[in-house]
């Protein structure tokens, strides 16, 4: 499963995750997490930060489904600030205690 993983206002990305669950080309194809960052600095000018992830299923005409992703997430930064980020993964934050 690929991962595109992006931070910005709740309002606008709450409304991001709606447009993606509510595509029926993405619907099959995609689920998305929002994850609230409660930290002092997860905040702008306008209001709270919230990030989204995005996860595309592994096997899938990714390009496409790429393609309509990309078309949402520009219609939302044209709405407010967005910035892609690594997407966290609990897997890494496991093996980096194991060792």
């Amino acid at each position: 499963m690929n991962t595109l993983a992006y931070l910005g206002e709740t309002a606008n990305l709450r409304l991001l995750e709606e447009e993606i669950r509510e595509d029926p080309r993405l619907a099959d194809h995609c689920t998305v997490t929002l994850i609230e960052k409660t930290d002092d600095a997860a905040s702008l000018h306008h209001g709270q930060i919230v990030e989204i992830a995005i996860s595309i299923a592994a096997g899938v005409a990714t390009n496409g489904i790429y393609d309509l992703v990309r078309t949402l997430v520009n219609r939302a930064r044209d709405r407010g600030p967005i910035q892609p980020i690594e997407p966290t993964n609990p897997n890494d934050e496991e093996q980096e205690q194991e060792r």
